[in-house]
């Protein structure tokens, strides 16, 4: 009976690294019992393969024919996974910092324009306007940016930094 296997685990990349060798030829491949390997490849199992089996079993698949490192495959999208959150509140960080920086550019160039002889109150108001503009997106802007702070919603793992 063959056992369900996560999709990004290390244990169906293992299994998937095997395929073409098999389980004997895995085993002195990584100088393990073959139950050992076999082990690596359930995903109820605990144990995995050091860095350096890993990388035998993976060049051994590919020198077998397969065309992907299955193991580096499944740790690359497993970060890639736990990055997500980081990556998205960059990508928010830098949109609201790209909006600020937009609404106080057009802020001041309107309050500028009060200053002109002859200014009307419309352009009063427009200036008044932009300016509570750029007031908004520098509140949103403070409110990420703490964010960012640990023990604020997403913490020091937004910034990339693991406490």
């Amino acid at each position: 009976m063959t056992k369900p296997k996560a999709p990004l685990s290390f244990s169906l990349a293992i299994a998937t690294a095997v395929g073409p060798l098999g389980w004997e030829a895995a085993a002195k491949i990584t100088r393990r019992a073959t139950r050992t390997v076999r082990h690596w490849a359930e995903s109820d199992r605990r144990g995995t393969p050091t860095l350096d089996q890993a990388i035998a079993l993976d060049r051994a698949y590919i020198e077998a024919g397969g065309d992907f490192p299955p193991i580096l495959a499944s740790y690359a999208r497993q970060l890639d996974v736990t990055l997500a959150a980081t990556r998205a509140c960059r990508d928010a960080l830098a949109d609201d910092i790209a909006a600020v920086s937009i609404e106080t550019a057009d802020a001041v160039s309107t309050a500028l324009m009060v200053m002109k002889p002859g200014a009307t109150p419309t352009a009063v108001h427009h200036a008044i306007a932009e300016t509570e503009e750029a007031s908004v997106r520098v509140t949103r802007l403070l409110g990420r940016l703490r964010s960012f702070l640990p023990g604020n919603g997403a913490g020091a793992d937004n910034a990339g930094v693991r406490a």
